[in-house]
């Protein structure tokens, strides 16, 4: 009978060496596994950072609410887009191109500096923020049925009929004039001063300093003016849903689908709803001016120009000998009636700080020496353009001073992250 084979002694020092084997083995995979972890987690991170966290980062904030990357990027094509389109609409008919080279070149310097339609983008979001909060102070709201007809509207389909045109305000009427201002009036026959906001001069002389809005007002984009939507023509309700499909299929690709859309014309309805509680107090009616003037491009000339007026010349014939102002020379330096905020502030300062009939002294402003005689002053009725200038200018000062405020945040990151697509390819045909 085989014996037995005696069991192998196990030392103390052997179990030992064998749990520290053990040890080892589990440090490995432990290491190899974190390694393989953190790999992982760092490509994922990297994935989620392009398609996601990148995307969450804020441009710019107003109070509590965030504009992201996103959401910047996304309106900033939709600018690129719209631009785009003009310029494809321009340049396909060569009769468009032959009369609007210039503007062809203009959307083509717009779309060459992304940067600075970025800004204007980024600057519309943040007005867009300030606008809904001071509707929300106001308790002024934009219902979906709004929407919904300004969306069809955009495109040209009006569930009533085509509004008719808002009637212009009827021209006010100056005061009679006295034998005195009668005298005044330039040699070619005239029966009262024509209103009007503005000189009708071919030079720069006496450039407006206001900028004219859009009536009823300000646009959502106020440089770039493509026509945001297709060029509106009467057409049936199938019409406008076919038009509309094939346009939101066209900015599908931009991220821009119905809800950027409906949102984009929310918020025009809504900004033009708080632009007229803004507004409303605006007056309809301020002290204008009717003067005359004769501009020379020395002080010395205008002095000689004084002199000869001191003598006796006639201030009419005298503005048609010596005026550099073509726009005004040959009506005897005659600039009509016009109300503050029109004219270079320093001819508008020296002209109202004038007594009617009295002759200023040189004043000087960008364009040379102006001599300037008050005619008329009186409290008129604003044209519509002076009135739009007026709520432009109340307009802007309330942007201005929402934008300044603490609430309004925004981050340079912005300029990293500013689109340059979509593109054009430049028009041959220039």
């Amino acid at each position: 009978m085989a014996k037995n084979p005696s069991p192998s002694v196990t030392t103390k020092k052997h179990l030992a060496r064998i749990e520290k084997e053990r040890q080892q083995t589990r440090y490995l995979v432990a290491g190899v596994t974190a390694i393989f972890v953190l790999v992982f987690a760092l490509i994922a991170y990297g994935i989620l950072d392009q398609k996601v966290f990148q995307y969450q980062r804020v441009v710019a904030q107003v109070g509590n609410e965030k504009i992201t990357v996103r959401e910047f990027q996304t309106e900033t094509r939709f600018a690129r887009f719209l631009l785009v389109r003009q310029y494809e609409q321009i340049t396909s008919n060569p009769f468009l191109a032959q009369f609007y080279g210039q503007q062809i070149q203009q959307i083509e310097t717009q779309l060459a500096d992304p940067t600075n339609i970025g800004k204007r983008v980024l600057d519309q979001m943040i007005e867009d923020l300030l606008v809904a909060q001071e509707a929300k102070a106001r308790g002024i709201t934009v219902s979906d049925e709004e929407v919904e007809k300004g969306l069809q509207e955009a495109f040209g389909f009006y569930a009533n009929g085509t509004p008719t045109p808002a009637p212009t305000s009827t021209p006010f009427v100056t005061a009679t004039l006295n034998p005195t201002q009668e005298a005044w009036l330039p040699p070619t026959p005239t029966d009262t001063p024509t209103p009007t906001a503005e000189p009708a001069t071919s030079t720069p002389t006496l450039t407006p300093t206001a900028v004219t809005p859009t009536p009823g007002g300000p646009t959502p984009t106020p440089e770039a003016s493509p026509t945001p939507l297709p060029t509106p023509t009467e057409f049936t309700l199938e019409g406008y849903k076919t038009e509309l499909g094939t346009f939101l299929s066209t900015i599908k690709a931009l991220g821009y689908d119905e809800a950027h859309l409906r949102k984009y014309i929310y918020y025009s309805l809504l900004r033009k709803k708080v632009y007229d509680a803004i507004t409303a107090d605006v007056p309809t009616e301020g002290e204008k001016i009717w003067a005359r003037h004769i501009l020379v491009d020395t002080e010395e000339e205008a002095k000689q120009v004084i002199d000869r007026l001191n003598k006796g010349e006639d201030f009419a014939k005298l503005a048609s000998e010596v005026s550099k102002d073509t726009g005004s020379k040959d009506r005897g330096g005659d600039l009509g009636w016009f109300t503050k905020g029109v004219m270079v502030s320093e001819f508008e300062n020296a002209a109202f700080a004038l007594n009617i009939g009295q002759i200023s002294q040189p004043v000087k402003s960008q364009f040379g020496y102006h001599i300037i005689q008050l005619l008329g002053k009186q409290v008129l009725p604003l044209t519509d353009n002076e009135l739009n200038n007026a709520k432009q200018s109340r307009w802007n000062e309330w942007l201005t001073q929402a934008k300044a405020s603490d609430q309004v945040k925004t981050f340079d990151i912005w300029q990293t992250v500013v689109p340059t697509d979509p593109a054009v390819t430049p028009y041959a045909g220039q």
